[in-house]
């Protein structure tokens, strides 16, 4: 940044998987020069639930909270958090990515409180429970139930601090040990293709835009599989909308009953003070946060959030041709 305009800098962002080439190699040297192994650097991604970096980006003089989703006001620190992020996930072999289908596609989203009194409004104040995003698209590596140019929901949320004056906490679950408080019936169940799951309030919104309110990825769909084995362990794709199950199975309940308190005894509290990054694995972990609350706009808490995803394996039609990183739907 301190050898290009801000208009170079935004422009770079409009392809970030050609910034993350370019970042990575400085990157490299500075992991090297540490002493850090990147392939186990890359490995503790994948066998935890969460990077937290402090301090990774300078924080310059800054306007007022936004109170709207998008877009990102273009200053200086956002930007500098935003190639942060790129950065981070470029390490991690991911590609920073959006979906068409929420906030109109854009690669990075204010999160922040929203001023009324509607459902959004209110659910940007108050408390979320532990959830994997993009929760209505499968997991890297499976087929949609019924689209197959739908892409996977992301392998990493990364969340980036600009203003948190009260503290509000992030927490994560890892699933790792959520699994251990479970029978292995339970855990079974959970691999069973029999719940329910329904897209997420801003996803909804985005597709009935999108696609027409008539788009069957706007209904709930039955017959969902929420936890898979892998070579490396269990993924889980889980929202609290997936507490329902499509069969008659007294286990089936239980086994959703008995994950959703375990979520709540194996969370962990995180603060994302301003320059920080947070980087939650999407598959190996969940997370939700605590009580916002407080009025729009002014010095009120503001992260930025972006994704991260493997995207060797996806095919064309998976993308829209006309952007870097935008995904369908």
């Amino acid at each position: 940044m301190h050898d290009n305009s801000l208009e170079c800098c935004l422009a770079a962002l409009d392809n970030p998987v050609e910034l993350g080439a370019q970042l990575l190699p400085a990157i490299l040297d500075a992991l090297s020069a540490a002493d850090v192994d990147l392939h186990n650097l890359q490995r503790s991604a994948w066998a935890n639930p969460l990077i937290h970096l402090r301090a990774t980006f300078d924080i310059h003089n800054l306007p007022e909270t936004p109170t709207a989703f998008i877009p990102v006001p273009d200053v200086a620190t956002t930007v500098a958090a935003r190639a942060s992020a790129v950065a981070c996930l470029a390490t991690l072999n991911s590609d920073t990515i959006s979906y068409g289908s929420e906030n109109d596609g854009h690669l990075f989203v204010n999160l922040v409180v929203l001023p009324g009194d509607d459902d959004f409004a209110e659910k940007s104040k108050s408390d979320m429970r532990g959830h994997t995003d993009g929760v209505s698209f499968p997991v890297r590596g499976q087929p949609h139930e019924f689209d197959e140019r739908v892409a996977p929901s992301p392998d990493f949320v990364c969340l980036s601090g600009i203003r948190n004056p009260d503290g509000i906490t992030t927490t994560v679950m890892p699933l790792s040990a959520i699994l251990q408080r479970l029978t292995n019936e339970e855990i079974e169940e959970l691999t069973k293709p029999q719940y329910v799951i329904r897209p997420q309030k801003t996803f909804k919104r985005g597709l009935r835009k999108l696609l027409g309110k008539e788009s069957p990825l706007l209904e709930a769909m039955a017959g969902i599989q929420l936890l898979f084995e892998t070579g490396d362990g269990y993924w889980i794709r889980y929202s609290h909308s997936a507490a329902d199950t499509d069969f008659d199975s007294e286990l089936a309940s239980q086994a959703i009953t008995r994950f959703e308190l375990a979520c709540q005894e194996c969370s962990t509290s995180v603060v994302i003070s301003p320059g920080d990054i947070l980087l939650v694995n999407n598959r190996v972990g969940l997370h939700g946060r605590g009580v916002v609350g407080g009025e729009a706009g002014g010095d009120s808490r503001w992260l930025l959030r972006t994704y991260g995803l493997d995207t060797r394996e996806l095919r064309a039609d998976q993308r829209y041709p006309d952007s870097a990183f935008k995904l369908y739907p």
